[in-house]
């Protein structure tokens, strides 16, 4: 599954597209979950936070109007889930939360950044995985992921170590290419 937020997938949800619901909530629940995680909401707040994030979606979506002059979707996502989370960690105990909301509002904005690389670093990853021949993704991922000297990768696979150095830069290009393309989403 790649990741897309595009117009035409917003549209079919808001249609009522269960296929294009169920890809949805699979590719941005585990992002709201770990966003949970960063803010220490126990396993049970984060779905809570989780179904709360995609029900606020799925009831503005019969008037949701996607502009993308206005910002990117994420954007309008992260909002959301920044509001919940304070929501759950104010029930659980509004005495801990400093009082700056601006300070909070950037704080959350960071982890969400952090959060948002890491997921599309491991959604490039997935993309990388069906996209590049399975020898050479298997050589760049024991060199660079597992780190593996690379004269062990090409002893393990039957390659030169020559071949281990241009599979890890041909996957690193098309990582970067990747990430470029789903950081305009």
């Amino acid at each position: 599954m790649s990741l897309t937020t595009n117009v035409t997938f917003l549209e079919k949800i808001i249609d009522g597209d269960e296929i294009s619901w169920d890809n949805f909530s699979a590719i941005y629940s585990p992002l709201i979950r770990e966003c949970g995680k960063q803010w220490a909401l126990s396993e049970d707040e984060c779905d809570e936070l989780v179904q709360e994030v995609l029900i606020t979606f799925f009831s503005n979506s019969k008037t949701f109007k996607y502009d993308r002059s206005r910002g990117k979707f994420r954007s309008y996502l992260r909002n959301t889930a920044r509001k919940h989370t304070f929501a759950i960690l104010k029930r659980r105990d509004a005495d801990k939360l400093p009082g700056n909301d601006s300070l909070l509002d950037y704080a959350f904005d960071e982890k969400w950044d952090a959060e948002w690389h890491n997921f599309l670093c491991a959604e490039a990853l997935k993309i990388l995985a069906t996209e590049m021949e399975e020898l050479s993704y298997r050589s760049f991922y024991m060199y660079v992921m597992e780190e593996i000297p690379p004269a062990d990768v090409a002893a393990k696979l039957g390659i030169s170590i020559n071949a281990v150095y241009v599979n890890k830069s041909r996957a690193l290009e098309h990582l970067r290419r990747t990430i470029r393309t789903l950081e305009c989403l």
